[in-house]
């Protein structure tokens, strides 16, 4: 019942929606007589229609907060170097917006890949880069792709700023994410997400057996290698995020350490 309706919800809320981006969208292409004004104005609701289409699709994506065994998937084969690209590709333009460079790194095409779901993959994969991205401006993004003991691994890491304990302790919970992501300078009451995204990848990684880990991401303030724990600075957030792969068993537990945060423990 909750998967049906979200998704009658979703659909009838997008399909009036696309009408009305529908007549923006042609005025702007057609109307050539348009003042500045006017112009402006229909920009304006262009974004804001676009925004809300983002917002629709975190709404529907939000059946994946609760962990469901019969929610069906399409299961293929997936490389994970392929499954970042794709979401950068749909982060692009965003990324663009803020000054937000995006280092990618990886081994060879076919290296580490997992049996999952791949649009699935991918949507929660660019949750947790689309949050790296929202934290930053005129800062970069690094991706990571590995392979740990055959599973593949996605870090993601930014440099904008440590999260206090609290709010770090609940940022993959739903609504979490919000405390530590700056307000627009320009409309700070803007929303480019309902704060669910985290908590959408947790549960999608973990329903691929899989889970989502966040902490500080430290180096020395001189650039070295950290030689102890009083060398380090925390310079912004790394997250980390397990594959998994359906029918495999979820990784073992790393060690809670002190900032660490996995949001099936809250710590």
């Amino acid at each position: 019942m909750d998967d049906e309706f979200f998704a009658r919800v979703g659909h009838d809320l997008r399909g009036e929606l696309a009408t009305m981006l529908a007549g923006v969208h042609y005025l702007l292409r057609y109307q050539k007589d348009l003042g500045p004004a006017p112009r402006d104005m229909l920009e304006r609701v262009r974004g804001a229609g676009e925004r809300l289409k983002r917002l629709l699709d975190e709404f529907d994506n939000s059946i994946w907060l609760r962990a469901d065994a019969s929610r069906p998937m399409s299961i293929a084969r997936c490389d994970a170097a392929e499954l970042v690209r794709r979401a950068a590709v749909q982060l692009e333009a965003m990324a663009v917006a803020r000054g937000v460079p995006i280092s990618f790194e990886a081994g060879p095409d076919g290296a580490a890949t997992v049996e999952g779901d791949p649009e699935l993959l991918r949507v929660a994969l660019e949750y947790v880069l689309g949050f790296a991205i929202l934290r930053s401006r005129d800062r970069p993004v690094q991706v990571r792709v590995s392979s740990a003991d055959g599973e593949p691994v996605v870090t993601v890491v930014d440099e904008a700023g440590p999260v206090p304990p609290e709010p770090l302790a609940r940022l993959l919970e739903p609504f979490g994410e919000r405390a530590a992501i700056p307000a627009d300078p320009v409309a700070p009451r803007r929303r480019e997400r309902l704060g669910l995204g985290l908590a959408i990848a947790h549960g999608i990684l973990g329903a691929h057996g899989g889970r989502l880990t966040v902490e500080p991401s430290s180096e020395r303030t001189d650039g070295g290698a950290p030689a102890s724990s009083a060398d380090l600075s925390a310079t912004g957030l790394r997250f980390t995020c397990f594959l998994g792969g359906v029918g495999r068993d979820p990784p073992t537990r790393l060690p809670e350490t002190e900032g660490r945060c996995d949001a099936a423990s809250g710590r």
